[in-house]
């Protein structure tokens, strides 16, 4: 397999004062959502987000559009205690909990960090209108890899900072209409979902026809195994993803294999564009 190696990087810091793309507020969004439980459209009344049967609170300006079984249970970021560990539903997100408190896998001080957000601000250059990106952690530091073409919106259950806007909700429940944006993007956070297949049929279907899914992952060769990852559900292989992306029906536009930017010779990064026919 021949894979791409480079040399270049950018900071964070850098990225944060150049040209990138507009961060949509919650005026814009509004059109765009719809219950998680019901899907029927949201409207604002008295403060708060409802479908005319559930109402879904504002935090400090974010939408908190988790399902109506979630709710309780986010302080500050989604927290499911142990004690729920025997409910099927809570069970799968209290796995997530467990996940999410693991280590940072690249801090964003390190050179592989940085030499994946020269490379992803590179691939994301041709993404235009509106897009969704699932799993954003910072909105700010998201939108500065974009095109000032594309109106961007963040998803994260975790990261509850007021500032930038963002929704919060989780991957395999977007609470957004069908056919909403241009683009959706899971920027190395596809492989923390760990119902990954219902994340992607749900991105596939808030994606407007002509729309593009872009998918950038580290994916496995060797040594797959998750006996010591802390962090990750998955890791992928390279068949798996693409293999995912012709199910649902997709097709492939472009595909860039990268030498991992922390230099491992097991994994490697994939970068994968794919339209919505």
């Amino acid at each position: 397999m021949n894979l791409l190696q480079d040399d270049q990087s950018v900071a964070p810091e850098t990225l944060l004062v150049g040209a990138h793309a507009r961060l949509m507020a919650l005026e814009d969004c509004v059109p765009m959502l719809v219950s998680p439980d019901s899907r029927r459209p949201l409207f604002l009344e008295d403060g708060c987000l409802t479908d005319g049967e559930r109402s879904y609170a504002l935090r400090e300006g974010l939408p908190l559009l988790f399902p109506e079984r979630l709710r309780a249970f986010f302080t500050d970021r989604l927290a499911v205690p142990f004690e729920h560990s025997r409910a099927q539903f809570l069970q799968y997100f209290l796995l997530a909990t467990i996940k999410q408190s693991g280590d940072v896998n690249a801090p964003a001080s390190s050179l592989p960090f940085h030499r994946h957000l020269a490379r992803a601000r590179d691939f994301l250059q041709t993404c235009r209108g509106t897009l969704l990106d699932v799993g954003c952690d910072d909105p700010a530091l998201s939108a500065a890899l974009l095109s000032p073409e594309v109106s961007y919106v963040g998803l994260d259950p975790f990261c509850a900072r007021a500032e930038p806007f963002r929704v919060i909700g989780v991957g395999e429940f977007l609470p957004f209409a069908d056919a909403s944006f241009d683009n959706v993007l899971f920027n190395t956070s596809l492989d923390h979902i760990m119902d990954w297949h219902l994340a992607v049929d749900e991105a596939v279907r808030v994606l407007r026809p002509g729309g593009r899914l872009v998918i950038l992952s580290y994916v496995w060769t060797e040594r797959a195994d998750l006996l010591n990852d802390t962090v990750h559900f998955h890791h992928f292989r390279d068949y798996e993803v693409l293999g995912k992306i012709g199910e649902v029906g997709l097709k492939v536009e472009e595909e860039l294999r990268y030498v991992c930017p922390k230099d491992d010779t097991h994994r490697h990064e994939l970068f994968v564009r794919a339209v919505r026919p």
